[in-house]
């Protein structure tokens, strides 16, 4: 028996409100969200780096990979995986960043849920 979807929670912001310059931090029920906007495609992932909780969401931004600007871990944004090349093969310092669908409302706002794993 499969378990059910966890509900999308609507952020009550559309696309256009974002700016591809600055992520958008967001309060969730899962805790503070970045919305990035990436080449006309919205990521979403935690807005805090697993390391000490630096400001992912005030880091630098390349392509799909956000930098955190404490400690420069890299992270990529589509599957949450830490991608610099300290990252270690496997404990807490290679653990990835959750990540979230972002889905269209029938009203156009977007609306967010976890990841489920592949």
């Amino acid at each position: 028996m499969s378990e059910p979807a966890e509900a999308p929670f609507d952020t009550g912001l559309r696309p256009e409100d974002l700016d591809p310059e600055r992520p958008r931090p967001v309060e969730s029920p899962w805790g503070t969200l970045a919305l990035y906007l990436v080449e006309g495609e919205v990521l979403a992932a935690e807005a805090f780096c697993p390391h000490l909780q630096g400001p992912l969401f005030q880091g630098t931004l390349s392509g799909s990979t956000v930098t955190c600007p404490w400690h420069l871990w890299r992270y990529e944004l589509r599957s949450g995986r830490r991608v610099d090349a300290a990252c270690p093969p496997f404990g807490p310092d290679a653990r990835p960043i959750r990540t979230y669908r972002v889905e269209r409302t029938p009203a156009g706002t977007l609306a967010l849920r976890p990841a489920r794993p592949a």
